[in-house]
């Protein structure tokens, strides 16, 4: 339900122009998400969690925006099919950077593309698409509390969450989990270190290289292979 999917671009009014009963105001807007929703609960029973990804901002003109997240989780939480929600932000298609902040990796990106895409990239048009944000841990922060203060259903947060500091701010704040990507593509065993007190955060420096990384299999091009964690072997 977010990022610009299929789901997310029914919920943007600058995306969906429809006139019928899947377009104009939110609650129509929002009627292929609730659905959405609503089978897959009916599917899976409580044999697992089921959650969704909403957007607390979509970076982009017509898109959606906090007062629009604000309501749709209202409507979410009130349909009772949903155990969490994770609010996110950006747009895949329309403004991509807007989720990730710190640097943009423009050059890694054009050269795992075709080459007239590639070119493109490197035209003013092109540039603007990768968008520069300062980072800031736990970005999405201040829009997320909007939603918490209006939903009491568990909400996850998400921002470039490194810090254990950051983690108990969120969990202060009300917020029920934090999500973790590129940190752990960094390390993954970061949260037994947290957890067992060797470190005070993640060693992550949001160059964002790991974002092209997706077309040959994601991970940090940080690593270097004597770094690879070994798997643990059963016992017996």
């Amino acid at each position: 339900m977010a990022h610009s999917y299929l789901l997310s671009s029914f919920l943007a009014p600058g995306l969906n122009r429809r006139r019928d009963r899947w377009g104009g105001p939110l609650e129509r807007r929002a009627r292929l998400a609730r659905q959405v929703a609503r089978v897959v609960r009916e599917e899976v029973g409580d044999a697992v969690a089921v959650t969704a990804k909403v957007s607390v901002s979509d970076g982009f003109g017509g898109g959606v925006t906090t007062p629009m997240c604000v309501e749709l989780a209202q409507l979410l939480e009130a349909d009772g099919h949903l155990d969490a929600l994770q609010l996110s932000g950006g747009s895949s298609l329309m403004n991509p950077m807007y989720l990730f902040r710190g640097d943009a990796p423009v050059a890694e990106f054009a050269a795992t593309m075709p080459p007239l895409v590639r070119w493109g990239m490197r035209t003013p048009v092109g540039r603007g698409f990768m968008k520069r944000y300062t980072f800031e841990e736990a970005y999405f922060r201040a829009k997320a509390l909007e939603v918490r203060s209006a939903v009491a259903m568990p909400l996850m947060l998400l921002g470039g969450i490194n810090e254990l500091a950051t983690m108990r701010q969120a969990m202060a704040d009300g917020f029920d989990f934090v999500v973790m990507g590129r940190a752990l593509l960094r390390e993954p065993d970061l949260v037994n270190r947290l957890r067992a007190g060797e470190v005070g955060g993640g060693s992550c420096i949001h160059c964002n290289r790991c974002m092209p990384t997706i077309y040959s299999g994601t991970r940090c091009p940080e690593w270097s292979p004597e770094q690879v964690i070994p798997l643990a072997r059963p016992r017996g």
